[in-house]
């Protein structure tokens, strides 16, 4: 079953901020989530979509996943973009935020 682009937004939201000295802000019509001044998760209100820190190593495992590709501009360093279609698909991209989380904090 899918889920709404903006539940799923807002699941995201709430996980991320969830974060012991996690921020939100919105440089570039975007919002980013950040620890210690670095981002660890990129989203846009109203789309199912989220771009997270990852590693190269890791990134080459994580794009094998049908909704998980290299992301745009970052993906050289890592980092990956969820399309977020179902419950399932959710559920990983909450774990994958916690490992973008830890990897900074």
């Amino acid at each position: 079953m899918g889920i709404a682009a903006k539940a799923c937004f807002d699941a995201v939201r709430a996980h991320c901020l969830a974060k012991d000295g996690a921020v939100e802000e919105s440089p570039w019509g975007h919002v980013v989530w950040k620890v210690k001044g670095k981002m660890f998760a990129v989203g846009s209100e109203n789309e199912a979509r989220v771009t997270l820190k990852s590693n190269p190593a890791r990134q080459s495992a994580l794009i094998l996943h049908p909704n998980i590709e290299a992301a745009a501009y970052v993906g050289r360093f890592g980092w990956v973009t969820v399309t977020i279609p179902d419950q399932e698909t959710l559920d990983l991209t909450l774990e994958l935020i916690d490992e973008a989380y830890a990897s900074i904090k």
